[in-house]
């Protein structure tokens, strides 16, 4: 029986199931999966630890607007680094509906992303008239990308079984059978599915929801100038409103989450137009094998070629079956330009559409003109490869359609399968299970020591103190390492992890490690009652880290076999309100350039044409008087006149030489929350080693204030090595 869709109920039943059975399988032995138990994280690198605490979040509560155990004591308001992807949020919380706690709920959701993956594939296959054969090979090799196996830091990205139920709608709208095109008569149940495929695709992310929306622009573009019917932009442009108003609800529920908060600094996750230039792709990157590939030597080609040139954040390769493909749809592109031969309906507009693709993929590409003219958001354009390499297996399918007879067809369907497979999966890079079980157990041990030490229910600071989601870390610093502790206790909250620009976030970059006895005090009053030190960001031997735990004696836990973490429980100390306040609303004086650098006992930055002079005021009140100092290095230029505006209005001014440092004073007053006053460098910047524009160089920076105000500089709190602003 055949139903609206063009599919075919009973035989394709078998075969999606046939499918999602493969794909798990594929899964299953690409993750060694069977190493795998109950209770253990798949990674705990990265931004694993980050995941996990949203699991957690979801699967304790529900979702994870706010946790109180990260962020002590003001806890993570996580309205400021909103996630778009309720659809999967749901799909972890059934699973914890289930009894699965965090490590197990995202385990085995993300092993189900291979057959949900597959499943969407084979219908997208099927409604583009693949036959079945041919659809299960484009469905399980699209379920085995080649970075699927090693993507369950982005959990949410990989779980991109919503991606084709895009491309089907965006093939429909290119070809004017969209779920709101005019004339399209006889298929309420296809429109009625479009629909909920839309919405599904606008609960799946940001990414994917950003992506199906210009996609869906460009079939409108691309259908602009061939014959249509009256009306026709019309079903396209409400698809597209349809993605983006669900895409909308998550962001609206964010905005009122963050609403009554004052910003003491950039909003967590701004982006500036010129990272789309730095996530973006290159077309080599597709060319070139999986850096995990099974064959070393094909493994070490592209390592060498990485390393030599631009890094790439997230693999890109698509692989021997789907390059082929893609190639195959640019050569048929190619061919109808040149020589106007009208190619396979299919095939023509799948050409148009991996062009499409492609052209925002890559660097300098139309990506950049939607960061620089719309919104930055979507910086990863380079994740444009998913949908390249979905075309291109669609284009391998094509060819495996082709009448052959039944055995020839069945052995090069079998043969693409198993190249494609061996291809783009290798099991010696699954995760080590062993291991990650056994760090769970070295903190597990390591906080149920530090409860019985500290009777638990209460704070513990975290050393180094660093901005939370994305901020700067100290060399060779695994991020989020500091989010692991409070997964595997209850008892205990924990300072790391309030989000950055907030007081919750910021608070902690102002600590006053000069002074032990005023922090203990401050501590103890804010409900801290102990001190952790992550050795692998921070040596126990500098000077500010030394100076606090001298005070407070001997460790009372450790991990057991790393020993990378050690906990000093605070000595009793009677602290006021006044004393937490103190500690919890500095004035952050800092310079909105570029890296912090501390080389002896200098600190350094060096900025463009346009710097910035930033106070972050913690407090519930503006603070005046505060004395700025910061000494000014020419870059570039014998000399070059340096301005401080507050707006039109100029605080300072100086004449920077090249070869010293001149220095600049000026006085300021901070107002509550975030300020940023300009800092005006005249003459054309140059390229520093890093191949960013500059034209001075910042050192040095100095605040001081009258009263019992706490106003400390950013230069300061970075000299200590405990600090990373």
């Amino acid at each position: 029986m055949r139903d609206p869709h063009g599919w075919r109920r009973g035989p394709d039943t078998v075969g999606a199931g046939t499918s999602a059975a493969l794909a798990l399988a594929v899964g299953f032995l690409s993750l060694r999966f069977w190493e795998w138990r109950p209770g253990v994280p798949v990674s705990v690198v990265g931004d694993a630890p980050l995941v996990l605490t949203q699991v957690d979040e979801i699967v304790r509560h529900g979702w994870f607007w706010s946790n109180a155990q990260v962020g002590f004591p003001l806890g993570q308001n996580a309205s400021f680094f909103p996630e778009l992807d309720v659809v999967h949020v749901i799909g972890v919380k059934l699973l914890g509906l289930l009894g699965a706690g965090p490590a197990t709920a995202s385990a085995l959701y993300f092993l189900l992303g291979w057959p949900l993956v597959a499943v969407t594939t084979y219908l997208l296959a099927r409604s583009e008239r693949l036959r079945a054969p041919a659809a299960v090979v484009v469905a399980v090799l699209f379920a085995a990308a080649p970075y699927h196996a090693e993507r369950f830091e982005h959990l949410w990205l990989a779980s991109y079984w919503t991606l084709p139920l895009a491309i089907w709608v965006v093939l429909a709208v290119l070809r004017g059978t969209g779920p709101f095109d005019p004339g399209v008569g006889g298929s309420r149940p296809r429109r009625v599915l479009q629909v909920v495929a839309l919405v599904l695709v606008g609960m799946s992310g940001a990414y994917y929801a950003g992506f199906t929306v210009i996609l869906l622009v460009a079939a409108l573009v691309l259908r602009a100038g061939s014959g249509r019917s009256r009306g026709w932009w019309r079903g396209g442009l409400v698809s597209a409103a349809v993605v983006g108003a669900v895409a909308a609800v998550p962001l609206f529920a964010a905005r009122v989450g963050m609403s009554g908060t004052v910003l003491t600094g950039p909003r967590p996750a701004t982006r500036s137009p010129l990272e789309s230039e730095r996530y973006a792709g290159r077309v080599i990157d597709l060319v070139l094998p999986w850096e995990g590939h099974r064959i070393d030597a094909l493994a070490s080609l592209t390592a060498t070629y990485q390393a030599a040139g631009k890094p790439v954040p997230e693999t890109l390769a698509l692989g021997a079956v789907g390059l082929v493909g893609a190639v195959a749809l640019l050569v048929v592109g190619l061919q109808a330009l040149a020589t106007r031969r009208v190619p396979v309906s299919r095939l023509a507009v799948w050409s148009a559409l991996a062009v499409v693709a492609g052209l925002f993929y890559t660097a300098g590409g139309l990506g950049s003109v939607v960061a620089l003219f719309a919104t930055p958001q979507l910086r990863t354009w380079s994740r444009f490869s998913l949908v390249i390499l979905l075309l291109g297996l669609l284009a391998v399918g094509h060819w495996l359609d082709r009448r052959r007879a039944r055995l020839l067809a069945s052995a090069l369907a079998c043969g693409v399968l198993v190249v494609g497979v061996l291809d783009q999966t290798n099991p010696r890079r699954a995760p080590d299970y062993v291991a990650n079980a056994a760090r769970m157990d070295d903190l597990r041990t390591y906080t149920e020591d530090l409860t019985r030490a500290t009777g638990g229910e209460c704070g513990v600071l975290q050393l180094p103190v660093m901005r939370f989601p994305e901020g700067v870390l100290p060399t060779g610093y695994d991020i989020n390492a500091q989010l692991l502790p409070h997964l595997v206790t209850r008892s205990l909250s924990f300072s790391h992890g309030g989000m950055s620009g907030t007081r919750a976030g910021d608070w902690p970059l102002g600590l006053e490690l000069s002074d032990p006895t005023a922090l203990v005090t401050g501590l103890r009053a804010a409900g801290f009652c102990a001190v952790e030190v992550d050795t692998a960001g921070v040596a126990l031997d500098e000077p500010a880290v030394a100076r606090l735990t001298g005070r407070l004696g001997e460790p009372v836990a450790r991990t057991p076999d790393s020993q990378r973490f050690l906990a000093w429980a605070l000595p009793e100390a009677t602290g006021s309100e006044a004393d937490r306040e103190r500690l919890l609303s500095p004035v952050l004086v800092g310079l909105a350039s570029g890296a912090l650098v501390v080389d002896d006992d200098t600190v350094s930055q060096e900025g463009g044409p346009r710097s910035g002079l930033t106070t972050a005021n913690l407090s519930d009140r503006p603070v005046t008087g505060i004395a700025v100092s910061v000494s000014v290095t020419s870059l570039g230029s014998p000399s070059r006149e340096v301005v401080v505006r507050d707006g039109t209005r100029e605080l300072a001014r100086v004449t920077a030489v090249a070869g010293r440092a001149t220095p600049m004073a000026l006085t300021l007053t901070a107002p509550v929350g975030y300020q940023r006053l300009t800092i005006e460098v005249e003459g054309d910047p140059v390229r520093n080693a890093a191949d960013r524009s500059v034209s001075v160089r910042f050192t040095d920076l100095t605040v001081t204030a009258p009263g019992t105000t706490r106003v400390v500089s950013l230069h300061d709190q970075a000299r200590t090595g405990a600090i990373h602003p």
